[in-house]
């Protein structure tokens, strides 16, 4: 028998818990020749809950992505062009805050990127570090490095 590979596929959504990121499998509904479609994943250990909902052009993840916790509230949302992120680029944590936020253009990131966790904001050009990084520390900035095409430039360090 020859199967033309519609079926779903399993893929992996890791999701932030308690302090670690896990591992849950997502099964998804065959990829369609539609024109123009939503494409539903599934929690595999679940599959009465949506895991992801991404829009599809011809065939092409294109449009909105998002992706969600097992309860249902937002884990990512972003914005795809033809096959790749392409746009904003969100990530909430465990409470519902943004924990990760910025923009990729072509699959790269690019322009200001804000890891809050971390208490870092930094700078992309082409996917690679451009720019000035500032790392943050209770709310105060602690150093600031500049980048040249990924290349550490020169450090400075605030009391």
């Amino acid at each position: 028998m020859v199967t033309t590979g519609l079926r779903a596929q399993p893929d992996t959504l890791w999701i932030p818990a308690n302090g670690a990121v896990v591992p849950h499998a997502v099964v998804y509904e065959p990829v369609r020749s539609d024109a123009q479609y939503k494409r539903i994943g599934k929690f595999a250990s679940d599959t009465s809950k949506v895991a992801v909902s991404m829009d599809y052009k011809r065939g092409h993840p294109s449009g909105i992505y998002r992706a969600y916790y097992p309860d249902g509230r937002p884990l990512v949302f972003a914005v795809y062009g033809w096959d790749s992120p392409h746009g904003d680029w969100t990530e909430y944590d465990e409470v519902g805050g943004i924990a990760l936020k910025g923009q990729y253009r072509q699959g790269l990131r690019d322009g200001v990127w804000a890891f809050r966790k971390e208490g870092i904001v930094g700078h992309y050009k082409e996917g690679l570090k451009h720019g000035k990084w500032k790392y943050y520390e209770n709310g105060r900035i602690r150093r600031a490095e500049y980048f040249k095409k990924d290349q550490l430039v020169r450090t400075r360090n605030f009391n």
